[in-house]
């Protein structure tokens, strides 16, 4: 009995030691030496010989959880997203998320707009604005960096469509504006979030038919939640009947509405 008694006393304290042992110490992985809790260490090339006391030669510093991998995020890894980051929320909860998401996209040299919009202006120091030329909806499902890029090229005539040769200024705009979005992202809809525009002459001599491009483009930190946003155009003339002129907006190459988000 009492070396029984003897025996079970040992394998108690061999327990605990090692209990105590695993929660003060650091362990290592392919290094006799680790730094951190939790020290993962390797090369960039293929090991032919162990390092460390593992016994595991490693390719180079890796962690694999079958949890965060395509099979169990099918939605995050695709064709096009093949890597990306790991996250960690308050709790130290973690999991995979994409890079960026991508919900509207013309590539260089493409163009998002196959019909043109005329807006026929009426000289009468008030800016007349076009419909939506271009629309995006997207949902955010988490507080994100999102990139706004938009191009739309506008040719300006007089009110009859041929050359402005009466030596008079006019402006023309774009603009970007939310049609919806969450109340927490603190947006004023349907009110210009940016614009870009100027003012342009012309001369009696020669006169003018001209191909502009408008590109209002900004980036915001936004909330989770479902967005519209919109691309418009606008114009404005002085107040004489002479004045009055014609815009064609989307009739060049490059046309587009860009938005890009980045998870934080």
């Amino acid at each position: 009995m009492r070396s029984y008694i003897k025996i079970f006393s040992l394998f108690l304290v061999g327990v605990f030691f090692n209990f105590g042992y695993g929660q003060n110490s650091n362990v290592g992985i392919n290094t006799d030496n680790p730094q951190q809790k939790l020290h993962v260490s390797g090369v960039k090339n293929v090991l032919s010989t162990n390092i460390g006391t593992t016994g595991i030669p490693l390719i180079a510093p890796t962690i694999r959880i079958d949890g965060l991998n395509s099979t169990g995020n099918p939605t995050v890894f695709n064709g096009v997203n093949t890597v990306n980051p790991l996250y960690v929320n308050s709790s130290g909860d973690t999991s995979v998320k994409k890079g960026n998401e991508k919900f509207s996209y013309s590539a260089p040299q493409t163009d998002a707009i196959t019909s043109t919009t005329t807006l026929n202006v009426t000289a009468n120091q008030v800016y007349q604005v076009t419909g939506d030329l271009l629309t995006v909806s997207f949902t955010l499902t988490q507080r994100s960096m999102v990139f706004i890029s938009s191009t739309i090229s506008a040719d300006v005539r007089n009110s009859s469509g041929g050359t402005l040769n009466d030596g008079n200024s006019r402006s023309i705009a774009a603009l970007l504006i939310f049609t919806s979005a969450p109340a927490s992202s603190g947006i004023n809809v349907n009110s210009a979030i940016m614009s870009d525009g100027f003012t342009f002459a012309n001369r009696a001599t020669g006169g003018s038919i001209n191909t502009f491009k408008l590109s209002p483009s900004t980036e915001a930190v936004l909330p989770a939640g479902n967005y519209t946003l919109v691309l418009r155009a606008a114009a404005i003339g002085a107040d004489q009947t002479s004045d009055n002129f014609r815009v064609i907006f989307g009739g060049d190459t490059g046309d587009k509405l860009n938005v890009l988000a980045k998870p934080l």
